[in-house]
């Protein structure tokens, strides 16, 4: 699946996207600080200052997480892990992976390198406020060091709650993925807990605003179970996915027979001709007899509909060398994992050069249809 968000910056090759709950939090911690709590403890300062501290106490919060996350990222790729993209949430992150953790030793040194580096953070903040208070320095140098080593103990705690996403769901997951040598029954139990634990947090968070009114603590908790109920939810589809098509290859699943375009057919017959009768919006365009590109409804969508006669597939195909492909042997989890991961419904399937088939989800939803009456014939 693809991370929502905006990506705004790109580190190496890992592409780094901020959740749109970061605007959101990001407007409430700075008006708590400038409105709410600096001027109660500080009263000789302009409403300026205050506006300033709590944007610098936002951003370096903001730079802490991500850092809480690039620890993730730097251990990951040391242990062999590719890692594509980084989605960052204010309490730390949801990263993609293009390979998985081999082994739960690897899980675990992961899932650990986050919230050692919020501690480490939460560390460095708290002595630097300390070292103010004692070289007499401007006392809202010390709150401001203070804050953000509080805010960092919390993500760091925060993040070790036992349940999915969160790293002491993974963490738990590689201890018992260890033990027990299956990676889908300590999945499946950590999804489980973190289902429950997630319930917990949301009327916990409800009751903690009710009780106190403070919208960053009250929704900070209730967002964090509200993601983690999600997660869990989607942890267990995944494990439940993986063990239904435990065994199956692609050449299973995929359909042998495609309709295929020739690569000078026009866009108007590709729209009268293929895509309006068969209802695709994508095929495989051929130049003979080697497979060359595919051809979408998103591509024909990108020409006037007055020059469709003089436009050919040619002209708006994606070129096989920009296509991600399947191979036959590939296990139908991987076929499904990539087709979420490139965010398509439908892949070409290639053997030796040659195009054999399409997968499509489709294929594996109706595959898991009929696969438990496989199972009990």
């Amino acid at each position: 699946m693809k991370l929502r968000g905006l990506s705004f910056l790109r580190i190496g090759r890992i592409e780094i996207i901020l959740d749109y709950s970061w605007f959101i939090f990001f407007f409430l911690l700075m008006y708590t600080m400038a409105e709410g709590h600096f001027p109660q403890i500080h009263q000789n300062l302009t409403r300026l200052q205050y506006w300033i501290i709590g944007t610098v106490i936002a951003l370096l919060f903001f730079l802490s997480v991500l850092a809480h996350e690039l620890a993730h990222c730097y251990v990951a790729i040391k242990q062999g892990v590719r890692v594509k993209s980084v989605r960052l949430l204010f309490f730390g992150g949801l990263s993609e992976e293009s390979t998985e953790p081999k082994t739960g030793r690897q899980e675990f040194l992961i899932a650990l390198a986050g919230p050692a580096m919020s501690m480490a953070l939460g560390a460095v903040f708290f002595s630097l406020s300390v070292y103010s208070v004692q070289t007499g320095s401007r006392p809202y140098l010390a709150g401001v060091a203070e804050w953000l080593g509080f805010f960092n103990i919390a993500v760091a705690a925060t993040n070790f709650i036992p349940g999915f996403p969160l790293d002491g769901g993974r963490i738990l997951k590689a201890i018992l993925w260890d033990r027990w040598n299956d990676s889908n029954r300590a999945t499946k139990v950590i999804s489980q807990m973190g289902n429950g634990f997630a319930f917990f947090l949301i009327v916990f968070g409800v009751l903690q605003f009710i009780a106190t009114r403070s919208v960053i603590s009250g929704l900070w908790i209730v967002f964090i179970g509200l993601f983690m109920k999600q997660s869990a939810l989607g942890s267990y589809q995944a494990v439940m996915l993986q063990r239904a098509l435990s065994g199956v290859k692609v050449r299973q699943v995929m359909t042998e027979n495609v309709v295929s375009v020739d690569w000078l057919l026009s866009v108007d017959e590709l729209m009268r001709e293929y895509i309006d009768k068969y209802q695709f919006t994508d095929f495989p365009v051929f130049n003979r007899d080697d497979f060359v590109g595919m051809v979408s409804l998103e591509g024909v969508n990108t020409v006037p509909k007055d020059l469709w006669a003089f436009k050919q597939a040619r002209d708006i195909m994606i070129p096989v060398e920009f296509i991600h492909c399947l191979k036959p042997t590939e296990d139908a989890t991987e076929a499904w994992a990539k087709m979420a991961s490139n965010d398509t419904g439908r892949m070409p399937v290639i053997e030796n050069d040659r195009l054999v088939g399409m997968v499509t989800r489709r294929d594996i939803m109706n595959l898991l249809k009929i696969k438990p009456n496989l199972d009990a014939a």
